[in-house]
């Protein structure tokens, strides 16, 4: 059962994923110097992964893509009126969230980690730039892939919480995008585990401690 609704999630969520693929793909072309409208190629001035023009563009298009991820899978529910009945099923409402979390998490990672390959790889292959490269020069860039996923998490807490809108529903996003931030530019990877495991231990308490009915 399990497995039918991590593929369930993926269904439904995948054309989000594939959105976002279309951007990234522009984005991330338009850096290797590919103007797409004339299909000039225009050498870029600046060192891949140094300068932080990818940065802040991976980081951009990620935080969107983590948060309609985490706003589809729970608000969507809302609207629909199925959460009585996901939750209401002979399965803990603990593995009915896990799964949800384990679709949407994991069609964000390997989403975004596309662009971050293409980039890397053409930035490694000879006479693409006149630039130094090396592989560790990716390291800023995953992290920030991995801290996007707090944004995620917020989001699909943002979504089940039984809070008013105008008011403190959306706090846990606003405060999680600070943390993210601040631990993304300071590269805080134990940060980064802690943030998520709080965020999920939240949207657990809240899944199960919530009235649905």
């Amino acid at each position: 059962m399990l497995r039918a609704m991590i593929a369930k999630e993926l269904r439904e969520t995948i054309w989000i994923a594939l959105v976002a693929l279309g951007v990234y793909l522009v984005a991330t072309v338009e850096l290797m110097g590919y103007n797409l409208e004339s299909m000039v190629y225009m050498e870029r001035h600046w060192i891949p992964f140094a300068s932080g023009e990818f940065g802040s563009m991976f980081g951009t298009i990620s935080a969107c893509l983590a948060m309609a991820l985490g706003f589809r899978q729970s608000i969507w529910e809302s609207f629909r009126g199925t959460w009585p009945v996901l939750l209401h099923r002979p399965v803990r409402r603990r593995w009915v969230m896990g799964a949800k979390l384990s679709a949407g998490l994991g069609l964000y990672l390997v989403t975004a980690a596309m662009p971050i390959l293409l980039y890397a790889g053409w930035a490694a292959t000879p006479g693409t730039h006149a630039s130094p490269f090396e592989w560790s020069m990716t390291l800023g860039a995953w992290q920030i892939w991995l801290a996007i996923t707090g944004f995620y998490l917020a989001a699909f807490l943002v979504g089940i919480r039984p809070a008013r809108w105008i008011g403190s529903r959306l706090l846990p996003l606003v405060g999680v995008g600070v943390l993210v931030v601040i631990l993304a530019v300071n590269r805080w990877l134990i940060g980064i585990f802690i943030l998520d495991a709080c965020l999920v231990s939240a949207i657990f308490f809240v899944a199960c401690s919530r009235d649905y009915s």
